[in-house]
């Protein structure tokens, strides 16, 4: 009889110990909310961005309206904030070119920033037709908010407005901005289907969400990197700086435009509820990664302080070691996204570098 009461005893004690055992590997086991993520991602980042961007087109339109009815300095001044506001609201969405946004290449439609200044004088001065369906079918380098800024920006005021007595060359401008409101309809649509898709969507090889997520970063940061900064600056491909190939070098906006970005980047990645930090924090469990990126993320935007203002054609010139200061700290994130996060979270970098970094 005490043998049995022993046994049971022994019995009680190993599933008393099992208990806890399981308890203890279940506490350690929490999975990691993916869907949340991708939902806080687009909820509290992506729609909020995306929402500014369209109402700075219908603003745009608006400034662009006012300025054919009545042609004067004023009325410019408004436009030119406008597209300012309008390339800046563009640039925070650039992060966002994933999916069917991607495939339909609607981004570059809206801004494929190395207008063709010749091209659209030509069509300005022939006797084509001047309308939506022909505008549309136009080149994206002769449309977009390039073509807008070569309109507003490139001369003085005056000269501006003097070039708009050419009833052809206000009505061509007028119609841009037309177009770029149908085309923001078209991505609002585009938009709801990418996010539903992209919160629903439970694949974690190259199609997953956050893979394209980090892709996309990547590729924004790679242009950035090479094609906003490296090749103007004579850093990449050549050593001779070539102003004329940053992106808004008529509005004198590059730099604002790349802090955007930047900008941008680093709220989706950190977010703004669930970032992609507390994906690698469960991951690692801890945040050395994660302050690294941060850290970079600083020391970048401390580089540009450093500019006191100047626009960054002038920086070039003036300044071409924190110019290449800026590159290398760019660059350095590009790397931390491309090797670091990539491997934590077993992402597959699909993009094609421009120099082999």
């Amino acid at each position: 009889m005490i043998m049995i009461k022993r046994i049971r005893l022994i019995y009680t004690f190993i599933f008393t110990m099992l208990i806890i055992a399981c308890s203890r590997d279940s506490d350690n086991q929490e999975t990691f909310d993916l869907k949340q993520l991708r939902a806080d991602l687009i909820n509290t980042v992506g729609n909020p961005t995306t929402k500014l961007f369209i109402e700075n087109i219908q603003n745009l339109h608006s400034a662009i309206v006012t300025l054919s009815n009545t042609i004067s300095v004023e009325n410019l001044h408004l436009a030119k904030k406008a597209w300012k506001n309008t390339a800046i609201a563009f640039s925070a969405i650039e992060p966002y070119n994933f999916a069917e946004v991607k495939n339909s290449n609607i981004q570059t439609a809206f801004y494929s920033w190395d207008a063709n200044d010749t091209g659209i004088n030509e069509y300005i001065n022939s006797n084509k037709t001047i309308d939506e369906e022909s505008i549309n079918s136009l080149s994206t380098t002769l449309r977009g908010l390039s073509a807008i800024e070569f309109l507003l920006f490139n001369g003085a005021d005056l000269e501006t407005i003097d070039s708009f007595s050419n009833s052809r060359r206000i009505k061509y401008l007028t119609v841009l901005g037309k177009n770029l409101v149908s085309k923001a309809e078209v991505y609002k649509t585009l938009w709801k289907i990418t996010t539903d898709n992209f919160i629903e969507n439970r694949q974690t090889g190259i199609h997953g969400s956050i893979n394209q997520v980090v892709n996309q970063i990547y590729a924004l940061l790679e242009d950035i990197k090479s094609f906003k900064i490296g090749q103007p600056a004579g850093i990449e491909k050549t050593n001779i700086p070539d102003i004329e190939k940053l992106q808004a070098e008529k509005s004198k906006l590059s730099l604002t435009l790349i802090q955007k970005n930047l900008e941008s980047i680093r709220k989706l990645y950190f977010g703004n509820v669930n970032g992609l930090d507390d994906y690698i924090f469960s991951e690692t469990k801890n945040n050395d990664l994660n302050e690294k990126i941060a850290k970079t993320f600083t020391e970048i935007e401390n580089i540009i302080t450093d500019f006191e203002g100047q626009s960054l054609e002038e920086t070039i010139f003036q300044k071409p070691n924190e110019v290449t200061s800026l590159y290398t700290k760019i660059r350095y994130l590009l790397l931390l996204m491309k090797i670091d996060v990539a491997n934590v979270l077993s992402i597959t970098i699909s993009v094609t570098d421009n120099d082999g970094d």
